[in-house]
């Protein structure tokens, strides 16, 4: 880096043997008489500008050099040729040269802020900060009433000197220029210096009376590594209170982006209120829009409910209750959506298929939280409406289901009586497990199965199939387990089976330990299957069960922590000691692939 007592000085006013060389080489380069005479401007200066960049992409920077400065010789006011200049100087590390250059240039252009603040950034490169300084004063002098020298100088300070500089010289801009000048670059400076309120503060001037800026604002908010959900209410409480509607409305946008639900919505009421017509409309689509992309649920379902009032048609309306329905499902707000539901059931027409479809979703939507008198009535008029629905043994079921998980099993018997369908035989096979008769519902299940999605009916099969090979006392722990885990009590169901066996015939308790295990692992439980299974391959070796827990244990142990080599070996155990098994084909599939983790 070159010393700073060389840069000290202006280049008006360098030292005598500088000036000696330096000086000399500057009348050469640019005395004034020949310039635009020597150049035709545009189409020479473009083709030297071509020919310096192909040197330059060569690696010829001298070559470059020595185009550039015939070109700036001929026009020393060529902006390009100067910025190419400084662009090939700097790859050969002699970027000091490019002063004289600029200072010729300013000769002619003083108020061409570009080069002004490349010969700043020069300066500041070179450590010259007492230069710096001088030629920053110069440029205020020059254009003292221009935002721009001082946002310049002020990024330039903030380097050099800190942010306290550089806030002197945006303040001193603003008592220049005026009104809120440069209030985005201090409140810039402020936020980084720590002090988020000032910032906001200065950010909040910073937007302009027809709302420009907010979304560079919301940037800056959403940038703060601390406090940024602070600084975003502070920003849009600001807002709020302009007597400005641009502003306010800037202000919403705002509280949407950075995910501000409460603030959001508020404010969005606030100025729709002051909207009217195709005005209002447009701002409601772009709250809808934005809430939606930020997962503000209630806010995007309150500004399609506001349009959904001004739709001309019921079928206009239940667009926007649809749109509702999707934004509350999303966000998992049953309440909305079910509301948005009745809406849509009851914009059809009475009798027509999409009325009963849609009233359908009502009572599934209701069922899991309704009080159980409700949806027994809801189902009855359900039916009285449409006797014959095809969706009547599925919203049995599910109002049936709903209603054993809150052990109201007479309530479920009442809603299932006079249904007949695979689904509503399903939930009576399991009130007659509750009430003990476990070969009536065993029947029932059978029965049912003809009906039953592949899906549904393989945990069917199952549980029919095993109740088949137990004792008596096995088949009634089997049915009260069932009924647990069918209510969603898995962990109380597979504890149920664990701790019955013992009481069991041994021949019963390896199957139902096996079941416990496949409960567990339905309702989430993989932990307590992995323990249930090891119980399996410890205590009976010699089951049929014990291939099965084996593979299904070995796929647990390779999920944790150094997991992988003790599943490599109980499958190892298992393909030697047990060849013949059924599982063995898919536990060589597995330990090959456990293998190549493990190299």
């Amino acid at each position: 880096m070159m010393s700073r007592r060389l840069f000290g000085l202006s280049t008006g006013a360098l030292p005598t043997g500088f000036v000696s060389v330096g000086g000399l080489l500057a009348l050469l380069l640019f005395s004034a008489a020949p310039a635009h005479g020597q150049l035709r401007r545009g189409t020479d200066e473009t083709r030297l500008l071509n020919d310096a960049s192909a040197r330059e992409s060569r690696g010829d920077f001298d070559g470059a050099e020595s185009v550039l400065r015939q070109l700036l010789e001929a026009d020393p006011s060529s902006s390009g040729g100067l910025f190419a200049l400084d662009r090939v100087l700097r790859a050969k590390g002699e970027v000091a040269q490019i002063l004289l250059v600029v200072d010729a240039f300013l000769e002619r252009e003083p108020e061409s802020s570009g080069v002004r603040h490349l010969k700043l950034r020069v300066l500041l490169e070179l450590d010259s900060l007492d230069a710096l300084q001088a030629e920053a004063e110069r440029w205020f002098d020059l254009e003292s009433k221009s935002e721009v020298s001082y946002r310049e100088v002020a990024r330039l300070y903030e380097r050099a000197f800190g942010s306290s500089r550089a806030l002197e010289v945006l303040r001193r801009g603003r008592r220049e220029v005026g009104g809120d000048a440069l209030a985005l670059e201090i409140g810039d400076v402020l936020a980084a210096a720590g002090d988020r309120e000032g910032a906001v503060d200065e950010w909040v001037r910073a937007i302009a009376d027809d709302g420009g800026q907010s979304v560079a604002i919301a940037r800056r908010v959403q940038g703060l590594t601390q406090g940024r959900e602070d600084a975003g209410r502070h920003l849009v409480r600001s807002l709020a209170r302009s007597d400005l509607l641009p502003k306010r409305r800037a202000g919403a946008r705002i509280a949407l982006d950075l995910g501000l639900g409460a603030e959001a919505l508020q404010i969005s009421r606030d100025v729709a209120g002051e909207l009217r017509g195709r005005a209002r409309e447009l701002f409601l689509n772009e709250v809808a829009r934005r809430a939606r992309e930020n997962e503000l649920a209630q806010t995007a379902s309150w500004a399609l409910e506001q349009l959904g009032e001004g739709a001309s048609t019921p079928a206009a309306r239940r667009q926007f209750d649809q749109r509702i329905l999707d934004v509350a499902l999303a966000a998992g707000d049953t309440v909305t959506a079910l509301d948005a539901q009745r809406r849509i059931a009851a914009s059809f027409g009475e009798g027509s298929v999409d009325r009963r479809r849609a009233t359908a979703q009502v009572i599934r939507f209701e069922s899991p939280g309704a009080d159980p008198a409700r949806l027994g009535g809801l189902l009855r008029d359900f039916r009285d409406e449409f006797p014959n629905a095809p969706e009547l043994d599925d919203l049995a079921a599910t109002v049936a289901a709903g209603l054993q998980a809150r052990g109201d099993a007479v309530g479920a018997a009442s809603v299932l009586e006079g249904i007949d369908g695979p689904r509503s035989g399903i939930e009576r096979g399991y009130l007659f497990f509750d009430a003990g008769e476990i070969e009536e519902g065993r029947r029932a299940l059978l029965l049912a199965l003809s009906g039953l999605a592949p899906a549904d009916a393989t945990e069917v099969i199952q549980l029919v199939s095993l109740m088949g090979r137990l004792s008596g006392a096995g088949s009634e722990l089997l049915a009260t387990a069932s009924v647990q885990a069918h209510r969603g009590l898995a962990s109380d169901a597979a504890r149920t089976l664990e701790e019955g066996v013992d009481a069991l015939d041994e021949s019963d308790q390896p199957p139902l330990l096996a079941e416990a295990a496949r409960i567990a692992d339905r309702g989430g439980v993989q932990s307590r299957a992995a323990l249930i299974r090891l119980k399996i391959v410890m205590d009976f070796p010699d089951s049929p069960e014990v291939g099965a827990a084996t593979l299904a244990l070995a796929r647990y142990r390779a999920t944790e922590p150094e997991g992988v080599a003790p599943a490599i070996t109980l499958l190892e155990q298992l393909i030697t000691s047990r060849p013949n098994a059924a599982v063995v084909p898919d536990a060589r599939l597995e330990l090959e692939r456990l293998r190549g983790r493990a190299r």
